[in-house]
């Protein structure tokens, strides 16, 4: 299976911070591991050197966002933005680039691994993976 990789375990085990050792020992579990673009160029403000590195790493990148992603995107955001609304919250807040991370894994069944399985709850049919979490 392919795993998709958020933003946040890539920093995690870029930059060495504390949760790194239990994203290595998630990572060491899986077979075929990649992110989408929106997560190079999340990635790109922080770390210039990120391609380089990912391909170092054996993780792929998939540039490619098809018209069933971008569907899913708005449909997704669309809600949110009528939740919030409706909660008096105002304008969604929600970083886009979430979605899109979501999106791409969901629509192309794919799992995702992240540190914040609450920004991908929407995502019904998504696999989250969460690094320290049943880490058996």
């Amino acid at each position: 299976m392919v795993t998709c990789l958020d933003t946040n375990v890539i920093l995690s085990l870029r930059f060495q911070e504390p949760t790194a050792p239990q994203v290595a020992t998630l990572l060491d579990r899986l077979d075929r591991v990649m992110v989408c673009g929106p997560v190079v160029v999340e990635l790109s403000p922080r770390d210039p050197g990120a391609e380089g590195w990912l391909s170092q790493q054996g993780i792929e990148i998939d540039w490619t966002l098809d018209q069933a992603v971008w569907r899913r995107v708005a449909l997704l955001h669309r809600e949110h933005a009528l939740r919030q609304r409706r909660s008096g919250g105002g304008a969604p807040r929600r970083v886009l680039t979430d979605y899109l991370i979501g999106a791409h894994a969901e629509v192309n069944g794919y799992a995702l691994c992240t540190l914040n399985a609450r920004d991908y709850r929407s995502f019904t049919e998504l696999t989250v993976l969460v690094a320290g979490q049943d880490d058996s």
